[in-house]
C-alpha cells in the first residue's frame, strides 16, 4: 500500500480532479497544478505551496510512476497528469471519491456523494456504499470508515494512503465539519471552483504567473 505526505496527497488530488472536471485543459503546466492545489475552494487545509514545493514533489511522484510529465511539439514548458489512477485500476467513480478524500481530508458519506458527484456521476448512497465498498474490499485497502460500527448517520470514511502517524482515528472531528462551518454551499463552492479553474486556464494560455511575472 502506498502511503503519501500532505504534499503528494494535495498534488494526486488536484491532478485526479481536473483530469475529471476539466478535461480540456489537462495535463496541467506547474503554475496551473500549483494554482489548482492552493485554491480556496474544495480544500481543506487551505495551503500556500510554492511552484518549487509542487515541482519536486512531481518528480518524487514520477520516480513512484504516480505522474508523467509531457512536452508537447515546440513548447519549452512541461504538463503533468497523474498515473495513480492507471497504476492502481481505480475506476472513475473510486478515483472521484479518492480525490475528494485526498482534497479534504475525512467526510461524512453525504458530502462525499454531492462532492465526487461533480468528477463522476453517483446517482444516490447506495451507489456511493458500493464505491467504498469496492475500494475498502480490495487486497490492500484505500478507504475505511472511521465512525462507530454502531453509528447509522453520518458516518464518516477516509482514505487509506496516509503515513501512519497521520491516520486520523475515529475520535478526531471530520476535516469535512470543520469546513461545513466556514464555507459556503457545495453549489457555490462547485462554481467557485469553475471559475478558479478557468482563471487557471486562461494565465497558462496568455503566459501569465499569479502574480503578475
Amino acid at each position: 500500500m502506498p502511503t503519501l505526505t500532505a504534499i503528494e496527497r494535495r498534488v494526486i488530488g488536484t491532478l485526479i480532479e481536473k483530469s475529471l472536471t476539466t478535461p480540456q485543459n489537462y495535463p496541467l503546466s506547474l503554475n496551473a497544478l500549483t494554482n489548482g492545489c492552493n485554491q480556496k475552494s474544495a480544500r481543506d487545509p487551505e495551503t500556500s505551496y510554492t511552484e518549487n514545493e509542487v515541482l519536486e514533489t512531481l518528480q518524487s511522484l514520477k520516480r513512484r510512476s504516480f505522474a508523467t510529465e509531457f512536452f508537447g511539439a515546440g513548447s519549452r514548458v512541461s504538463k503533468w497528469e497523474e498515473a495513480f489512477v492507471a497504476n492502481t485500476g481505480l475506476s472513475n467513480e473510486q478515483a472521484a471519491v479518492i480525490a475528494e478524500l485526498l482534497l479534504r481530508g475525512p467526510q461524512t458519506e453525504g458530502e462525499l456523494r454531492q462532492r465526487a458527484s461533480r468528477m463522476a456521476p453517483i446517482a444516490d448512497l447506495p451507489a456511493l456504499h458500493k464505491v467504498l465498498e469496492e475500494l475498502a474490499g480490495r487486497e490492500e485497502p484505500f478507504a475505511k470508515r472511521i465512525s462507530d460500527p454502531n453509528r447509522a448517520r453520518g458516518v464518516i470514511w477516509a482514505h487509506c494512503l496516509y503515513p501512519e502517524d497521520e491516520a486520523p482515528s475515529a475520535e478526531e472531528p471530520s476535516a469535512s465539519a470543520r469546513v461545513t462551518v466556514r464555507t459556503a454551499s457545495p453549489a457555490l463552492e462547485e462554481r467557485i471552483a469553475a471559475l478558479e479553474a478557468r482563471v487557471a486556464a486562461l494565465e497558462q494560455q496568455l503566459g501569465v504567473s499569479p502574480t503578475g511575472g
